[in-house]
């Protein structure tokens, strides 16, 4: 969290965000996340600027036997999604949500072909390799409305996926690591109507950090 201020008490924070999740149930941990904002926002006259960041880590409690262990998770790593809520003095609030760390890989119709070539070309067109990746995605709702966060952050998921993989039965075929990023980008925008930017990066890894 950031925050603007001549004469904040730093332990404020820490404070405020324990009794908030601790007093109060959240649907949505976005609207925890907007919460915080709007208490700092709306408390302290002398700030001029607030985002808080909130993430929420994929941890599974451990069964053994079918059975439930009393004290133990493990984390299961297949994205992590968080949020992040900013406002300035004056300003409307701004929620963006997103997907981090999320590892997809196609073992074949992914190629590198159809690139510009010139006399300092040197890589050769291929079009069947494995494409490895590890995604960050973050989008923006605009001004914050009551959305059903967890059934946007589930569809756009979706999308990734559809996008990334294509049809189960057969795959989908993409010349490039590009097309693939644009690819899931159009699909997100063309069904995802509240989201109004999108940015996604796809980390390129090799056949060792697969």
């Amino acid at each position: 969290m950031t925050i603007c201020s001549i004469n904040c008490l730093s332990n404020e924070i820490p404070s405020l965000v324990c009794k908030a999740q601790s007093e109060y149930h959240y649907d949505y941990f976005k609207q925890f996340a907007i919460d915080i904002c709007k208490h700092f926002m709306t408390t302290f006259c002398q700030v001029a600027y607030v985002k808080t960041y909130v993430q929420e880590v994929p941890w599974q409690r451990l069964h053994e036997n079918g059975a439930p262990h009393i004290h133990s998770f493990i984390c299961v790593p297949d994205g992590i999604r968080f949020c992040e809520a900013e406002q300035c003095r004056n300003g409307p609030l701004v929620v963006f949500a997103g997907i981090k760390d999320l590892k997809l890989m196609k073992t074949t119709q992914s190629g590198f072909e159809g690139f510009y070539k010139d006399e300092y070309t040197t890589l050769p067109e291929r079009n069947d390799r494995i494409l490895c990746g590890e995604l960050f995605c973050k989008w923006s709702y605009g001004e914050c409305k009551d959305f059903d966060f967890d059934c946007i952050w589930n569809k756009i998921r979706e999308c990734i996926l559809e996008a990334f993989s294509g049809p189960p039965d057969c795959g989908e075929y993409s010349p490039s690591y590009q097309k693939t990023v644009n690819s899931i980008q159009m699909l997100v925008l063309s069904k995802v109507s509240q989201v109004s930017s999108f940015l996604l990066l796809i980390f390129y890894l090799n056949n060792s950090e697969c």
